[in-house]
Protein backbone atom coordinates (compact mmCIF):
# COMPACT_ATOMS: atom_id res chain seq x y z
CA UNK A 1 0.00 0.00 0.00
CA UNK A 2 1.25 3.50 -0.79
CA UNK A 3 3.24 4.93 2.12
CA UNK A 4 1.64 8.36 1.81
CA UNK A 5 -1.92 7.13 2.37
CA UNK A 6 -3.31 10.26 3.98
CA UNK A 7 -7.07 10.54 4.14
CA UNK A 8 -7.59 9.58 0.52
CA UNK A 9 -5.79 6.27 0.88
CA UNK A 10 -7.60 5.40 4.08
CA UNK A 11 -10.93 5.98 2.38
CA UNK A 12 -9.89 3.78 -0.51
CA UNK A 13 -8.86 1.10 1.98
CA UNK A 14 -12.37 1.15 3.39
CA UNK A 15 -11.71 2.82 6.74
CA UNK A 16 -14.04 5.45 8.06
CA UNK A 17 -13.85 8.01 10.83
CA UNK A 18 -16.72 7.99 13.34
CA UNK A 19 -19.43 10.49 12.53
CA UNK A 20 -18.37 13.82 13.91
CA UNK A 21 -20.50 16.96 13.82
CA UNK A 22 -20.66 19.46 12.29
CA UNK A 23 -20.39 19.41 8.50
CA UNK A 24 -18.48 18.64 6.38
CA UNK A 25 -18.25 14.93 7.01
CA UNK A 26 -14.62 13.82 7.42
CA UNK A 27 -14.74 11.52 4.41
CA UNK A 28 -15.63 14.45 2.17
CA UNK A 29 -13.38 17.10 3.72
CA UNK A 30 -9.75 18.06 3.29
CA UNK A 31 -8.73 17.83 6.92
CA UNK A 32 -5.95 20.06 8.21
CA UNK A 33 -4.91 19.27 11.79
CA UNK A 34 -3.17 22.13 13.59
CA UNK A 35 -1.55 22.08 17.02
CA UNK A 36 -2.34 24.80 19.55
CA UNK A 37 1.27 26.05 19.45
CA UNK A 38 1.11 26.31 15.67
CA UNK A 39 -2.20 28.16 15.68
CA UNK A 40 -1.40 30.50 18.59
CA UNK A 41 1.68 32.04 20.16
CA UNK A 42 2.21 29.96 23.30
CA UNK A 43 5.90 30.67 23.86
CA UNK A 44 5.43 31.94 27.43
CA UNK A 45 3.01 29.14 28.27
CA UNK A 46 5.47 26.56 26.94
CA UNK A 47 8.23 28.07 29.10
CA UNK A 48 6.04 27.70 32.18
CA UNK A 49 5.29 24.09 31.26
CA UNK A 50 8.98 23.23 30.77
CA UNK A 51 10.25 25.08 33.86
CA UNK A 52 7.42 24.61 36.37
CA UNK A 53 5.55 21.53 35.21
CA UNK A 54 2.09 20.64 33.98
CA UNK A 55 0.12 21.67 37.08
CA UNK A 56 1.47 25.24 37.07
CA UNK A 57 0.92 25.35 33.30
CA UNK A 58 -2.74 24.35 33.62
CA UNK A 59 -3.21 26.77 36.53
CA UNK A 60 -1.73 29.62 34.45
CA UNK A 61 -3.96 28.83 31.48
CA UNK A 62 -7.09 28.74 33.62
CA UNK A 63 -6.24 32.04 35.34
CA UNK A 64 -5.71 33.65 31.96
CA UNK A 65 -8.52 31.97 30.02
CA UNK A 66 -10.08 35.33 29.16
CA UNK A 67 -6.77 36.70 27.84
CA UNK A 68 -6.83 36.19 24.09
CA UNK A 69 -3.84 34.37 22.64
CA UNK A 70 -1.85 36.05 19.88
CA UNK A 71 -1.61 34.46 16.41
CA UNK A 72 0.96 31.72 15.89
CA UNK A 73 2.75 30.67 12.69
CA UNK A 74 -0.20 28.72 11.22
CA UNK A 75 -2.82 31.34 12.07
CA UNK A 76 -2.89 33.23 8.75
CA UNK A 77 -2.75 29.98 6.81
CA UNK A 78 -5.86 28.80 8.67
CA UNK A 79 -7.58 32.14 8.02
CA UNK A 80 -6.82 31.76 4.31
CA UNK A 81 -8.23 28.21 4.31
CA UNK A 82 -11.44 29.55 5.80
CA UNK A 83 -11.65 32.25 3.13
CA UNK A 84 -11.44 29.53 0.47
CA UNK A 85 -14.24 27.70 2.28
CA UNK A 86 -16.47 30.78 2.23
CA UNK A 87 -15.94 31.16 -1.52
CA UNK A 88 -16.67 27.48 -2.10
CA UNK A 89 -19.89 27.70 -0.09
CA UNK A 90 -21.05 30.61 -2.25
CA UNK A 91 -20.55 28.55 -5.41
CA UNK A 92 -21.40 25.08 -4.08
CA UNK A 93 -23.65 25.48 -1.00
CA UNK A 94 -24.39 21.76 -0.76
CA UNK A 95 -20.86 20.49 -1.45
CA UNK A 96 -18.83 19.18 1.50
CA UNK A 97 -15.49 19.05 -0.35
CA UNK A 98 -13.74 21.86 1.47
CA UNK A 99 -11.23 22.39 4.27
CA UNK A 100 -12.00 21.17 7.76
CA UNK A 101 -9.68 22.50 10.48
CA UNK A 102 -9.08 20.29 13.52
CA UNK A 103 -7.25 21.53 16.61
CA UNK A 104 -4.98 18.57 17.39
CA UNK A 105 -3.16 19.11 20.67
CA UNK A 106 -1.72 17.20 23.62
CA UNK A 107 -3.11 19.91 25.91
CA UNK A 108 -5.33 18.96 28.83
CA UNK A 109 -9.06 19.60 28.54
CA UNK A 110 -8.81 22.18 31.33
CA UNK A 111 -6.94 24.44 28.88
CA UNK A 112 -9.74 24.18 26.32
CA UNK A 113 -11.68 27.24 27.49
CA UNK A 114 -8.81 29.60 26.67
CA UNK A 115 -8.38 28.01 23.25
CA UNK A 116 -12.12 28.27 22.56
CA UNK A 117 -12.20 31.90 23.68
CA UNK A 118 -9.31 32.77 21.38
CA UNK A 119 -10.78 30.90 18.42
CA UNK A 120 -14.11 32.66 18.88
CA UNK A 121 -12.41 36.04 19.30
CA UNK A 122 -10.79 35.73 15.87
CA UNK A 123 -13.92 34.34 14.25
CA UNK A 124 -12.29 31.06 13.29
CA UNK A 125 -14.47 28.10 12.37
CA UNK A 126 -12.82 25.27 14.29
CA UNK A 127 -15.37 22.89 15.74
CA UNK A 128 -13.34 19.69 16.02
CA UNK A 129 -10.92 19.48 18.96
CA UNK A 130 -8.68 16.58 19.90
CA UNK A 131 -7.11 17.23 23.33
CA UNK A 132 -5.08 14.25 24.50
CA UNK A 133 -4.09 15.26 28.04
CA UNK A 134 -0.35 14.99 27.67
CA UNK A 135 -0.35 11.98 25.36
CA UNK A 136 0.88 12.18 21.79
CA UNK A 137 -1.99 13.05 19.43
CA UNK A 138 -0.38 11.36 16.43
CA UNK A 139 -2.45 8.20 16.71
CA UNK A 140 -5.61 10.25 16.22
CA UNK A 141 -4.48 11.72 12.90
CA UNK A 142 -5.57 8.68 10.89
CA UNK A 143 -8.88 8.52 12.80
CA UNK A 144 -9.56 12.11 11.74
CA UNK A 145 -8.61 11.27 8.12
CA UNK A 146 -5.93 13.96 8.23
CA UNK A 147 -4.63 15.32 4.94
CA UNK A 148 -2.09 17.69 6.53
CA UNK A 149 -0.72 18.03 10.06
CA UNK A 150 1.03 21.21 11.26
CA UNK A 151 2.75 21.45 14.63
CA UNK A 152 5.44 23.45 16.42
CA UNK A 153 6.80 20.18 17.88
CA UNK A 154 9.39 18.66 15.53
CA UNK A 155 9.33 15.30 17.31
CA UNK A 156 5.60 14.89 16.76
CA UNK A 157 5.94 15.96 13.12
CA UNK A 158 8.70 13.37 12.62
CA UNK A 159 6.45 10.73 14.17
CA UNK A 160 3.62 11.69 11.83
CA UNK A 161 5.89 11.66 8.77
CA UNK A 162 7.08 8.18 9.69
CA UNK A 163 3.42 7.13 9.89
CA UNK A 164 2.96 8.32 6.29
CA UNK A 165 1.00 11.48 7.10
CA UNK A 166 1.81 14.75 5.34
CA UNK A 167 3.25 16.90 8.11
CA UNK A 168 5.48 19.89 8.77
CA UNK A 169 6.98 21.81 11.67
CA UNK A 170 5.89 25.44 11.76
CA UNK A 171 8.30 28.33 12.29
CA UNK A 172 7.32 31.92 13.00
CA UNK A 173 8.64 34.63 10.69
CA UNK A 174 11.12 37.07 12.21
CA UNK A 175 9.40 40.05 10.60
CA UNK A 176 5.77 41.12 10.40
CA UNK A 177 4.39 40.71 6.88
CA UNK A 178 0.96 41.52 5.49
CA UNK A 179 -0.56 38.42 3.90
CA UNK A 180 -3.32 38.30 1.31
CA UNK A 181 -6.76 37.93 2.84
CA UNK A 182 -8.41 37.09 -0.49
CA UNK A 183 -6.10 34.36 -1.85
CA UNK A 184 -4.53 31.32 -0.20
CA UNK A 185 -0.89 31.16 -1.33
CA UNK A 186 1.04 27.93 -0.79
CA UNK A 187 4.68 27.52 -1.84
CA UNK A 188 6.37 24.13 -2.11
CA UNK A 189 9.95 23.03 -2.54
CA UNK A 190 10.21 20.15 -4.99
CA UNK A 191 12.55 17.30 -4.05
CA UNK A 192 11.67 15.57 -0.75
CA UNK A 193 8.49 17.67 -0.48
CA UNK A 194 6.26 17.24 -3.54
CA UNK A 195 8.57 14.61 -5.01
CA UNK A 196 10.59 11.84 -3.39
CA UNK A 197 14.21 12.42 -2.41
CA UNK A 198 15.47 10.13 -5.20
CA UNK A 199 17.25 12.93 -7.05
CA UNK A 200 18.35 14.64 -3.84
CA UNK A 201 20.17 11.44 -2.91
CA UNK A 202 22.13 11.56 -6.17
CA UNK A 203 23.08 15.19 -5.53
CA UNK A 204 24.11 14.65 -1.90
CA UNK A 205 26.07 11.45 -2.51
CA UNK A 206 27.48 11.89 -6.03
CA UNK A 207 27.59 15.62 -6.65
CA UNK A 208 25.98 18.20 -8.92
CA UNK A 209 27.32 16.94 -12.26
CA UNK A 210 26.04 13.43 -11.64
CA UNK A 211 22.69 14.90 -10.54
CA UNK A 212 22.32 16.81 -13.83
CA UNK A 213 23.27 13.71 -15.81
CA UNK A 214 20.79 11.56 -13.89
CA UNK A 215 17.93 14.03 -14.40
CA UNK A 216 18.55 14.37 -18.12
CA UNK A 217 18.78 10.59 -18.60
CA UNK A 218 15.51 10.16 -16.67
CA UNK A 219 13.70 13.21 -18.02
CA UNK A 220 10.73 11.14 -19.20
CA UNK A 221 10.54 8.98 -16.07
CA UNK A 222 8.21 10.57 -13.50
CA UNK A 223 9.63 11.13 -10.05
CA UNK A 224 8.08 9.19 -7.19
CA UNK A 225 5.74 11.15 -4.94
CA UNK A 226 6.86 12.83 -1.75
CA UNK A 227 4.96 13.59 1.46
CA UNK A 228 3.21 16.78 0.27
CA UNK A 229 2.10 15.56 -3.16
CA UNK A 230 -1.32 14.66 -1.79
CA UNK A 231 -1.90 18.13 -0.36
CA UNK A 232 -0.92 19.76 -3.67
CA UNK A 233 -3.41 17.42 -5.30
CA UNK A 234 -6.09 18.50 -2.80
CA UNK A 235 -5.45 22.16 -3.64
CA UNK A 236 -5.66 21.37 -7.35
CA UNK A 237 -9.03 19.66 -6.93
CA UNK A 238 -10.45 22.72 -5.23
CA UNK A 239 -8.97 25.04 -7.85
CA UNK A 240 -10.78 23.09 -10.55
CA UNK A 241 -14.07 23.67 -8.74
CA UNK A 242 -13.50 27.41 -9.17
CA UNK A 243 -12.43 26.98 -12.78
CA UNK A 244 -15.68 25.11 -13.47
CA UNK A 245 -17.56 28.24 -12.41
CA UNK A 246 -15.47 30.47 -14.69
CA UNK A 247 -13.48 31.74 -11.68
CA UNK A 248 -9.95 30.92 -12.92
CA UNK A 249 -8.87 34.56 -12.91
CA UNK A 250 -10.38 35.11 -9.47
CA UNK A 251 -9.40 31.79 -7.91
CA UNK A 252 -8.72 32.13 -4.15
CA UNK A 253 -5.96 29.48 -4.28
CA UNK A 254 -2.54 29.93 -5.87
CA UNK A 255 0.31 27.42 -5.76
CA UNK A 256 4.03 27.91 -6.26
CA UNK A 257 6.97 25.60 -6.87
CA UNK A 258 10.10 27.25 -5.45
CA UNK A 259 13.02 24.96 -6.17
CA UNK A 260 16.81 25.20 -6.09
CA UNK A 261 16.89 23.21 -9.34
CA UNK A 262 17.96 24.95 -12.52
CA UNK A 263 15.45 24.96 -15.35
CA UNK A 264 17.59 24.03 -18.35
CA UNK A 265 19.48 21.12 -16.79
CA UNK A 266 16.96 19.56 -14.41
CA UNK A 267 13.63 21.36 -14.73
CA UNK A 268 12.02 19.32 -17.47
CA UNK A 269 11.69 16.19 -15.34
CA UNK A 270 9.86 18.13 -12.63
CA UNK A 271 7.35 19.65 -15.05
CA UNK A 272 6.80 16.35 -16.86
CA UNK A 273 6.23 14.59 -13.53
CA UNK A 274 3.51 17.07 -12.57
CA UNK A 275 1.95 16.63 -16.01
CA UNK A 276 1.99 12.83 -15.63
CA UNK A 277 0.15 13.21 -12.32
CA UNK A 278 -2.46 15.48 -13.92
CA UNK A 279 -1.45 18.34 -11.61
CA UNK A 280 -0.96 22.00 -12.36
CA UNK A 281 1.24 24.46 -10.50
CA UNK A 282 0.42 28.14 -10.95
CA UNK A 283 3.99 29.39 -10.82
CA UNK A 284 7.26 27.45 -11.14
CA UNK A 285 10.40 29.25 -9.99
CA UNK A 286 13.70 27.51 -10.76
CA UNK A 287 16.41 29.32 -8.79
CA UNK A 288 19.53 27.37 -9.82
CA UNK A 289 20.85 27.43 -6.27
CA UNK A 290 20.04 31.09 -5.52
CA UNK A 291 18.52 31.93 -2.11
CA UNK A 292 14.78 31.38 -1.84
CA UNK A 293 14.10 34.16 0.66
CA UNK A 294 13.86 37.10 -1.78
CA UNK A 295 11.42 35.16 -3.97
CA UNK A 296 9.29 34.31 -0.95
CA UNK A 297 9.21 37.99 0.05
CA UNK A 298 7.67 38.69 -3.35
CA UNK A 299 5.18 35.81 -3.15
CA UNK A 300 4.24 36.27 0.51
CA UNK A 301 2.90 32.73 0.90
CA UNK A 302 0.77 31.82 3.87
CA UNK A 303 3.01 28.78 4.16
CA UNK A 304 6.24 27.62 2.51
CA UNK A 305 7.19 23.92 2.72
CA UNK A 306 10.86 22.88 2.48
CA UNK A 307 12.88 19.89 3.65
CA UNK A 308 16.09 21.78 4.43
CA UNK A 309 16.48 23.95 7.51
CA UNK A 310 18.82 26.48 5.93
CA UNK A 311 16.05 27.39 3.47
CA UNK A 312 13.60 27.59 6.39
CA UNK A 313 15.93 29.89 8.33
CA UNK A 314 16.51 32.09 5.29
CA UNK A 315 12.78 32.41 4.77
CA UNK A 316 12.21 33.28 8.44
CA UNK A 317 14.75 36.10 8.39
CA UNK A 318 12.92 37.80 5.54
CA UNK A 319 9.46 37.44 7.04
CA UNK A 320 8.14 34.27 5.39
CA UNK A 321 6.18 31.67 7.36
CA UNK A 322 8.05 28.44 6.81
CA UNK A 323 7.22 24.80 7.50
CA UNK A 324 9.93 22.16 7.71
CA UNK A 325 9.17 18.74 6.20
CA UNK A 326 11.52 16.26 7.95
CA UNK A 327 11.74 13.78 5.12
CA UNK A 328 14.52 12.42 2.93
CA UNK A 329 18.29 12.31 2.83
CA UNK A 330 18.70 16.00 3.72
CA UNK A 331 17.71 15.13 7.31
CA UNK A 332 20.73 12.84 7.60
CA UNK A 333 23.06 15.63 6.52
CA UNK A 334 21.41 18.18 8.83
CA UNK A 335 21.83 15.91 11.83
CA UNK A 336 25.49 15.29 11.04
CA UNK A 337 26.41 19.00 10.86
Amino acid sequence: MDRWLGARGLRAAGRRCPALAPQPKPQNAITVAVSSRALFNLVEEQRIYEEQGVEKYVEYQQKNENIILKPGPAFYFVKALEHVNSRLLELYPDDEERFDIVLMTNNHAQVGVRLINSINHYGLTIERFCMTGGQSPIGYLTAYLTNLYLSADSDKVQEAIEAGIASATMFTANKDVVYSDTQLRVAFDGDAVIFSDESEQIFKEQGLDRFFEHEQLNENKPLAQGPLKGFLEDLGKLQKKFYAKNERLDCPIRTYLVTARSAASSGARVLKTLRSWGLEIDEALFLAGAPKGPILVKIRPHIFFDDQMFHIEGAQKLGAIAAHVPYGIAQKYQKST
